[in-house]
């Protein structure tokens, strides 16, 4: 610990200051220019057009009532245009509610640099024409596709499911805006690393407001991608729209001690994320910014942090009274910086175009967009009998591609010797999962908290580091959210990635990106992208761990579509579920009981697979059901026992096993037989999974009822340490035999 000082580097500053007349044919090509300030002139007619329709003043058709939010980007083009004309059309963006302009100018440059084939892929139909041809009808087609999701409407990008807070195409690498401020940042993250774990030199823009760099998925995001156990810099650019306001909040002189956004970049490593400012009303400054950045991130040398200072014209929504937090001198002063008029004026003064060709493009890419609403009006709503579609995958990956088969190994990978019965332990069950789906893929991979090292709080994923290597098991910093949103990303481009978040009680922290993020982008996005993704977390109780480490949170991640929810309780089921789990292609989370660990079972040392949906009778009996899942199984057939052996009384335990999806017509073809039902669960009552199982069977067999259904569940407190208290608290088997006595009594 010597005395000594630690110094910070400097951060460039608008360092761009030549005009478009000045780089012709060395930074940018003519076409390039005219393509950037088409763009951008769309985009401003798109925004201006809803200002129009919001006040009524331009009505598509007769009926027309516009509907949904409006966030425009009025002020902020350069930044869209500038950053994205600098990728390649296969790089990646995510995007934020306010992001109109990047769907704009993602699908415009993309289409703008397709052959002929891809363009008749994209459009979905064998059109005649030459390419230049099929590029105009492409992006005409685009931007109508645009409007139409803008609209509601069964021909937008999401099928009208995500709107345009939520817009996506994966065929062009737009990942999804999203109305969660900083909610992508994780899974730009995640896009990322895939991109460099798959063997691409793919980049990805995360496209931000300033207000996100204040939120915490944004910091834990920048942290990961800073990891010094990567290789290599993740390629990924945070470009942030400091347009000056998060909606109301400034940055500058009231919610953050800093002038400007960019010293964020110092945090997180000693290149400071070759942060800068860059001059957002400029679509040349952003251009040569960004293509800058790509170059560090394709050759390794990423994250990059570009804070891109620009200004939002309007409110942070049309609804927002703005001149109540700001004044007019101000948007006068920005507005002489106008990106849109600056840019046609150096295209004019380069001698690209004349003065009335330019205005000849502003009227026409206005018609344009005008076209496009006119049309989008006309089209159809999604059917209501179709609100289902786009909500799970339900496939699997059945064969795995031939470049993903080949896994490198450091090691033979560990053998579970069984006993004579042929057992081994619940937590080697699910190693040997994991051990068995890594060999198979070589894009499953695991990380967590501790997960490489340690094997993992539980000892769940040891040897796994020894054998496939830093590079597909790993650890994390202790940022849940960042875990999550990874994964998100990282699934959505490839990946099968299973995490570890330690215990349930912690997933809380990570809430967001689990419950708005993996469990909606599929569906928002029109059931377009595919989310191979496990989550494993553990329950605990029974140990003294009190509140915040004792937790049965299934209720919880149940709760939201789109995600699927396990929870075995056997060695067994945690082995051939969990498989199913990782080959699934949407987002599972797997739930362990920590009680159950060093339980075993018999497990056989052939490939198995358990179907999701398919409930477990562990034991048959005629005189009461009792359903119960995870450690409250082991409880339920205690409890069967002593029901037989001292009342005569004959239960029937059913597992589900999987919660989401739910085998209620198992459970209900027992209660069918039985005309009673018990349901156990570690959870507190009020609320608890065990309801909605009541509510389910209550609806399917109220006639066979003969007694109410009853539910044994934890006291609605937070599990409390004490021995005597836990032990009050979670169901025993006296406390199931006595409630079953009691139903049947009734």
């Amino acid at each position: 610990m010597s005395p000594g000082e630690l110094t910070f580097g400097t951060i460039p500053k608008c360092k761009w200051t030549k005009r478009l007349k000045d780089v012709i044919g060395d930074l940018i090509q003519p076409k390039l220019a005219i393509e950037m300030l088409e763009t951008m002139f769309w985009i401003r007619s798109f925004e201006n057009l809803i200002v129009e329709m919001r006040d009524e003043r331009f009505k598509p058709s007769e009926d027309f009532k516009f509907v949904g939010a409006t966030h425009l980007s009025i002020g902020q083009e350069a930044v869209a245009v500038g950053a994205i004309a600098a990728i390649r059309p296969d790089d990646y963006i995510t995007s934020t509610h306010r992001g109109h302009g990047h769907a704009i100018a993602k699908g415009a440059f993309a289409l703008r640099r397709m052959n002929e084939s891809e363009l008749k892929q994209w459009l979905g139909k064998d059109v005649n024409g030459t390419r230049e041809e099929l590029v105009e009808i492409a992006l005409e087609e685009h931007l109508y596709r645009t409007v139409a999701e803008l609209f509601g409407k069964e021909d937008g990008y999401c099928k009208g499911r995500g709107g345009g807070m939520h817009i996506a195409d994966f065929r062009v690498g737009h990942l999804g805006a999203n109305a969660i401020v900083g909610g992508s940042c994780g899974i730009a993250v995640g896009a990322a690393m895939a991109a460099w774990k798959l063997g691409t030199d793919r980049v990805v823009l995360c496209m931000i407001g300033d207000g996100a760099t204040q939120n915490g998925i944004f910091h834990e995001a920048a942290n990961f991608a800073c990891m010094a156990q990567f290789k290599r810099g993740l390629p990924v650019i945070f470009v942030v729209e400091n347009n000056q306001y998060a909606m109301t909040g400034q940055h500058y002189g009231e919610v953050t001690g800093i002038d400007y956004l960019a010293r964020r970049g110092a945090a997180y490593d000693l290149h400071m994320m070759h942060a800068e400012v860059v001059n957002g009303m400029d679509v040349l400054a952003v251009y040569d910014a960004v293509s800058r950045a790509v170059e560090l991130a394709r050759k390794g040398d990423g994250p990059v942090l570009l804070d891109c200072e620009c200004y939002r014209y309007y409110g942070h929504s049309l609804s927002d009274q703005r001149m109540k937090y700001r004044t007019v001198e101000e948007e006068e002063a920005w507005r002489k910086l106008d990106p849109v008029e600056n840019f046609a004026a150096q295209v004019i003064e380069a001698g690209l175009l004349t003065e009335s060709q330019v205005e000849e493009m502003r009227q026409r890419c206005d018609e344009q967009i005008r076209k496009a609403a006119i049309k989008a009006a006309k089209a159809a709503f999604p059917d209501p009998k179709d609100i289902y579609y786009g909500l799970f995958s339900n496939t699997m990956c059945e064969t795995v591609p031939e470049k993903y088969r080949q896994v490198n190994l450091l090691r033979r990978p560990r053998k579970f010797q069984r006993d004579s019965e042929g057992k081994i332990m619940y937590r080697h069950a699910i190693c040997e999962a994991l051990i068995e789906e890594m060999m198979r893929d070589s894009r499953v991979i695991v990380y967590g908290e501790d997960v490489a090292d340690y094997g993992g709080a539980f000892m769940v994923t040891a040897g796994l580091l020894e054998t496939f290597g830093r590079e597909r098991v790993f650890n994390t910093p202790i940022s849940e959210a960042a875990i999550v949103g990874t994964a998100i990303g990282a699934a959505m481009v490839g990946l099968r990635p299973v995490v570890e978040i330690m215990y349930i009680d912690f997933i809380l922290l990570a809430m967001d990106q689990v419950g708005n993020q993996a469990a909606k982008m599929k569906y928002m996005s029109g059931g377009q992208p595919k989310i191979p993704l496990v989550i494993r977390t553990t329950v605990g109780g029974g140990r003294g761990y009190a509140g915040q480490h004792s937790q049965s949170l299934e209720a919880v991640v149940t709760h939201f579509p789109g995600l699927k929810v396990v929870m075995p309780a056997t060695a067994y089921d945690a082995k051939g579920l969990l498989k199913t789990a990782i080959r699934d292609d949407d987002p599972v989370i797997f739930i362990e009981h920590q009680m159950l660990y060093t339980s075993k079972d018999v497990v056989p040392e052939d490939e198995y697979l358990i179907p999701f949906g398919v409930a477990r009778i562990h034991r048959e009996g005629n005189d009461i059901t009792i359903c119960a899942w995870s450690k409250m199984v082991e409880v339920a057939l205690s409890a069967a026992q002593i029901l037989e052996e001292r009342h005569g009384i004959s239960a029937e335990v059913v597992d589900p096993r999987t919660l989401s999806p739910c085998d209620y017509d198992t459970i209900a073809a027992s209660v069918e037989k039985t005309g009673r039902l018990l349901l156990v669960c570690q959870a507190p009552e009020k609320g608890c999974f065990a309801e909605h199982i009541a509510y389910q069977i209550q609806k399917r067999c109220f006639k066979s009822l003969k007694a109410p259904i009853r539910i044994v569940a934890a006291h609605n407190v937070p599990p409390p340490m004490s021995p005597t208290l836990e032990h009050e608290n979670i169901p025993s088997p006296e406390k199931v035999v006595s409630n079953a006595i009691e139903v049947l009594s009734q």
